[in-house]
């Protein structure tokens, strides 16, 4: 799974311009990023109250989480407005329904009825599958409000943390947690003293998720 920044995951249109097509490319984009910020929140190293830590790039792991946080926050404002083109989708078919469900009634020839039954099952049909589809937004809607919740409790102590770049970008890894984790190839890095030095650093051992202040 590569993160946006890889430049590999495709952004939907804006909220005002999304239709019912979007909803399945706007669930795998939200999908993606909120693997991204799992990642970038559970290897956020310890800090104290000055910023200090014993990862001497722990401020760019902190901008970094803060830059996928943003990304999840406006890809909410798209899944909410798809979620409200769903209800109102909804509404028609179940309008839509009922007036078959009453004028069947009325009908006496047999090719009419078969007619009217074919519709009445493609509505049903549709109610159902939007239905589901509306289900697995609100399932993404409500991982991502608690994914974000978790990142927010996690920041850096000196007001916004600054990417300075002092080390290769961490895409998303093979980090497990509130997700189901899904593995991913690492970045690439920008030379082999740079490897060297994150492999050293991380060997140390977890350096914790929590702040010390």
């Amino acid at each position: 799974m590569k993160s946006e920044g890889d430049g590999k995951i495709k952004r939907p249109k804006k909220h005002d311009n999304l239709t019912l097509r979007d909803v399945n490319s706007s669930e795998r984009y939200m999908s993606k990023l909120l693997d991204t910020l799992e990642t970038k929140t559970n290897v956020l190293p310890k800090v104290d109250e000055k910023g200090n830590s014993e990862c001497p790039f722990a401020e760019d792991l902190y901008a970094q989480k803060e830059q996928a946080v943003e990304k999840v926050t406006e890809e909410l404002v798209r899944l909410r407005r798809l979620l409200e083109l769903l209800k109102e989708e909804l509404a028609r078919l179940r309008a839509n329904l009922a007036q078959v469900q009453t004028d069947a009634g009325s009908l006496h020839l047999e090719s009419a009825k078969e007619k009217y039954l074919s519709a009445k099952q493609g509505l049903e049909y549709n109610i159902q599958k939007n239905q589901e589809r509306q289900k697995e937004i609100l399932e993404l809607i409500s991982q991502a409000e608690e994914m974000l919740r978790l990142a927010r409790t996690k920041k850096w102590p000196l007001g916004k943390p600054e990417e300075r770049m002092r080390f290769p970008v961490i895409s998303s890894g093979p980090e497990r947690g509130f997700r189901s984790g899904v593995a991913s190839s690492s970045p690439a890095s920008s030379g082999p003293s740079l490897r060297t030095e994150v492999d050293s650093l991380f060997s140390l051992g977890p350096l914790g998720g929590d702040n010390l202040w």
